[in-house]
């Protein structure tokens, strides 16, 4: 599967929010007991833009009612960020569709759906998207951050990593990263820490060799003009 192929299941999976319908919803269809079967009745499953940003699409799918329901049995996930992809409001792709997934993720184990040791889930970032983690953080990118730290501490087994030869590219240390401070030690009030790695390309192919699926970032937004 290439690149551009991934990108497309990506934005299938979590764009179109038909994810991960509770276990008493399937349980009533016998077509869906083992997940992933079209029902004979659609259903208002939660959707991961419901979990994920609940603020701003309410808790409970109440609008789209969805015919494929989807589960997994394991989430090992590289979410690779090399380019400083945004969608239409200035988010950057791969932070929010970590987000996304992880707070899919941290339902499905808080209803023993899938064993955390299961789910894994790990941001490279490299390339020109070394800004998003670089001190200042666009404001933009630091909330999904934070979001990112924020499902860590509740247990999900998520996290960022940076390339440390796209760093030694780009001139920077610890100290220019975002979680780091002045002496590039780690800053326990940032509420979280982005690792580095000794080098984004190897990393990724150790993971998908360990059997971790691979995402690209996202699209490019190009504006109409």
């Amino acid at each position: 599967m290439n690149h551009r192929t991934r990108q497309i299941a990506l934005a299938a999976l979590l764009l179109s929010g038909a994810i991960l319908g509770a276990g008493s919803a399937l349980a009533a269809d016998s077509h869906a007991a083992a997940g992933n079967d079209i029902l004979d009745h659609c259903a208002y499953l939660p959707l991961a833009t419901n979990l994920a940003m609940p603020g701003k699409f309410g808790a409970r799918n109440t609008t789209i009612c969805v015919d494929i329901p989807v589960h997994v049995q394991q989430a090992r996930m590289i979410f690779n960020m090399d380019t400083d992809t945004v969608d239409g409001k200035g988010n950057s792709n791969g932070l929010k569709h970590m987000v996304m997934m992880g707070s899919v993720m941290k339902d499905e184990i808080s209803r023993g759906l899938i064993p955390r040791d299961q789910v894994s889930i790990i941001g490279i970032v490299h390339g020109s998207a070394l800004k998003w983690i670089t001190k200042p953080v666009p404001p933009q990118q630091k909330k999904w951050i934070d979001a990112i730290f924020k499902l860590q501490r509740e247990g999900v087994p998520i996290h960022l990593e940076a390339c440390a030869a796209a760093m030694n590219g780009a001139g920077l240390t610890k100290k220019n990263l975002y979680t780091y401070d002045a002496h590039g030690a780690p800053d326990p009030k940032a509420g979280g820490r982005i690792y580095v790695n000794q080098g984004a390309f190897a990393r990724e192919l150790y993971l998908q060799n360990h059997g971790y699926a691979y995402f690209e970032e996202g699209y490019d937004y190009h504006p109409a003009k």
